[in-house]
C-alpha cells in the first residue's frame, strides 16, 4: 500500500496528523468545456426550433406542422449538437 502524505495540526494544545490527499487535474480541459457547451447550445437550438410557431389548438394546418423548420431543420441541429457534445468528450488537446 502507499504511504500518504500526513499534516500536522495543531488544535487547542494537542496534535492530531491527518492523511491528505493529492489533488487530481481535471478530467477536461477548458477547451472540452467550450466545446460541449457550444454542443448544448446546438440542442437548444434545435429543440427550440422543433417546437415551431404558434397555432391555435382548434386549427389544423399540416404546413406548420411538417413544414422545413420542425422537421428537418431542427433535426439537423440536433443531431450537430449530439456530434459536437461527443466530440468534446473525445477530444484531446495537445501538449502546448
Amino acid at each position: 500500500m502507499a504511504k500518504q502524505k500526513t499534516t500536522t495540526v495543531e488544535k487547542q494544545g494537542t496534535l492530531k496528523q491527518t492523511p491528505t490527499t493529492p489533488s487530481q487535474p481535471f478530467i477536461f480541459t477548458r477547451g472540452n468545456y467550450l466545446v460541449m457547451g457550444a454542443g448544448m447550445l446546438l440542442l437548444a437550438i434545435g429543440f427550440i426550433l422543433m417546437m415551431g410557431g404558434a397555432q391555435k389548438p382548434t386549427e389544423w394546418d399540416p404546413a406548420v406542422i411538417y413544414g422545413f423548420t420542425r422537421i428537418t431543420l431542427s433535426t439537423m441541429f440536433v443531431l450537430l449538437g449530439f456530434g459536437v457534445v461527443l466530440l468534446s468528450i473525445f477530444w484531446k488537446p495537445g501538449k502546448s
